[in-house]
Order: structure tokens, then sequence, then C-alpha cells
């Protein structure tokens, strides 16, 4: 009895160490699922965002980098940026085509993600017509341009101009940098450096006054303050268009061309040039004048002819010779009224004279 007592015993002490060893081992297991349950593992870094607006610039501008990370401890930007907080904005100005580098960095490791800003040197410049009414602004074969080459300033080569514009005409005084002649003038000819920005060249106006240059080069001779029946100001040509041309068709009385007052030089020169076909005289060679761009041209009334002596030759403006022109104005089939330019008196001359002949027109 005393050995059967003994074996049971050891049987129940064997029982009893494995159900420790047991217990222990599913109590660390129920811990590891616990801890399983209750913490996440670490994870890498995420970049939710990095960008550059506006991604493309010129030379001089700037552009704005912005990002986004979670779960880094520590954020870098390359290019002499450095470190920076986990969202933000920062202005950089390369001058070259630059790729930034974002780096995320935390425990488990790094990650990186890449904008770029691209720098382009090509800056153009155009000119405008700013409210011209006919004519075409110029186009520089040059642009665009190198940030710091140098621009020479076109002139009018288009012909821009700028008629009738509520009642009043204009002539083209060059060109600003601003529609309202705010900015800097540039002149023809004159040059500039460009810089980072494209540049607009806009045209700048000014009403017409007596002796001013005309649409087509000639000189402003009369103004009649409003425009009405297609006109407002007449201009004569900048020289002579003949030294020694006879009126025609003398003896011949030429119905309509005895206008006298200023606006009716147009028709007394249709009138003529349809009723005496002869080649070579004043008004043939008036209204077959191209001249400027324009082959509107006609010989100018009595009027007409008094107000060139007036607000011209007496001035100085337009190169007259102190001699006689010829007018439109016919007084019979003989007598046409001319005008001495060396002191403004008007007479009748033969129209088989041979006198000077200036042309103008009226816009």
């Amino acid at each position: 009895m005393k050995v059967n007592l003994k074996i049971c015993t050891e049987k129940g002490d064997k029982k009893m160490t494995s159900f420790k060893y047991f217990s222990l081992f599913f109590a660390i297991v129920v811990l590891v699922f616990i801890a399983g349950c209750t913490g996440a593992p670490p994870i890498a870094p995420i970049i939710n965002s990095f960008s550059a607006l506006p991604s493309t610039i010129t030379v001089g501008e700037s552009s704005t980098l912005s990002w986004s990370v979670t779960d880094a401890a520590s954020v870098t930007i390359d290019n002499a940026i450095g470190s920076v907080a986990l969202s933000g904005t920062t202005a950089v100005n390369p001058t070259t085509t630059t790729t930034y580098t974002l780096t995320a960095t935390n425990a488990i490791g790094s990650v990186t993600a890449t904008t770029t800003v691209t720098v382009s040197s090509a800056v153009t410049v155009t000119y405008s017509g700013n409210g011209s009414t006919g004519g075409t602004a110029p186009a520089d074969p040059s642009s665009p341009y190198e940030y710091g080459a140098t621009v020479t300033v076109l002139g009018n080569t288009g012909g821009l101009t700028r008629i009738n514009d509520g009642g009043t005409s204009y002539y083209f005084t060059g060109w600003n940098t601003k529609a309202d002649d705010s900015g800097t003038d540039q002149a023809e000819g004159s040059t500039f450096t460009i810089g980072a920005s494209n540049v607009t060249l806009y045209a700048q106006w000014a009403p017409y006054a007596l002796r001013d240059t005309g649409p087509a080069g000639g000189y402003i001779f009369y103004d009649k303050g409003y425009y009405i029946y297609g006109w407002r100001y007449l201009e004569s040509a900048p020289s002579n268009q003949s030294a020694s041309a006879p009126w025609g068709c003398f003896g011949t009385l030429i119905p309509g061309a005895d206008g006298t007052a200023v606006g009716t030089g147009e028709q007394n020169t249709i009138d003529i040039v349809a009723e005496c076909t002869t080649i070579g005289i004043a008004a043939d060679i008036c209204a077959n004048l191209d001249l400027g761009g324009y082959s509107d041209w006609f010989l100018p009334s009595k009027d007409e002819l008094n107000l060139m002596y007036e607000n011209l030759k007496v001035f100085g403006v337009g190169g007259f010779a102190d001699f006689h022109y010829w007018s439109s104005s016919e007084s019979n089939a003989v007598n046409v009224w001319v005008q001495f330019f060396d002191d403004g008196f008007q007479i009748n001359y033969d129209k088989d004279y041979n006198v000077q002949v200036r042309a103008v027109r009226a816009f």
C-alpha cells in the first residue's frame, strides 16, 4: 500500500507540471493575440502630393512647390531647400529646368517623389494696333528672344491707320509698353533688353492737326472739324507731281469742272478726266497717282489750293516752289484758276500753259 501511494503521488505531480506549462503557453498566445488586435505595426511614410505651380516659367519668374506627407519623421527637399514640415509650400526661382526631389523618412525607411519646373528662355515681342481701323501690326521676325537679348523696335511697317474713330482721325506716333501710353515709349529703331516676361508694344495715336504728316506721307492742310461724306481732312502730296504740265482741252468747256469751294476738287478732277482724255494733263497726273499706298488723289480746287498756300507754304512746309500751281477750277473754255505760291495771288491762266502740279486727297 505504501508503494502504490508513492506511485500515485508521482503521477499527480507530473500532471500538475504539464498543466502549468500548458497554461503558460496559452497565456503567451493570448497576449500575442491581444497585442496584435490592439496595436498596428509601423508603416513606411506616405507622400500624398508633391507638385509645382506653374510648372513652366521664364527666367526671373517663380514657381510654388506644394507637398503633403503623412507618417514621416522627417521631410527634405533637395536643391538647397532642406528640411521642411510634413505639408507646406515654398517659392523657387530656378534659372534652368530643375527637378526637385522630396524625401520622407521614418524608422521603416524612406520614400521619394519628384516634380519638375521647366524654365523657358523664349520671350516674345508682339505689336498691337491698339484701336487701329486699317493696316496690320508688324510681326517681329526675331521673336521669340532669349532672356537678355537686344530687341530693335520696328516701325509702322504694316501701315496701321486709325481713321474716323468717333468722328476723329488719328496719326501714328510710336509704340508704348502700355495701351494707355502710361508705360515706356519705344520709338522706331530704338533698342531695349528683353527681360523674363513677354512684351507687347501698343501703337500710340494722336489726333491730326494742321501740317502733321498724313496717312499717305503728305501734309495736312485742312480740317473741317468733323467727319462727313467720307472725309474730314485734306492732305497734300509731299512733293510736286509735275513742274510743267498743261491743264488740257484748251477751248473746250468741261461740264461740272467749275467748282471752286473746299470739297469740290475731287469731283472737278473726275469731270476733267472724263471729258478731256489727253494723257499727261494736270488732272490725269493726279487721278492716276499712286503714292504712299493710296490712289485717291485729285487736283485741288481754287479754294483748296489757297489753303495749301496759307497753311503749308506760308509755314515753310511742303517744299512748294515760288511759282504758280494749277487748280481744277475752270473759269471758261480757255481759262483756269491758278495760284502763285510766292505771294498767294490767284489769277486765270490759259489752259495750254505749262504749270506746276501738286495732288491732294481727302480722308
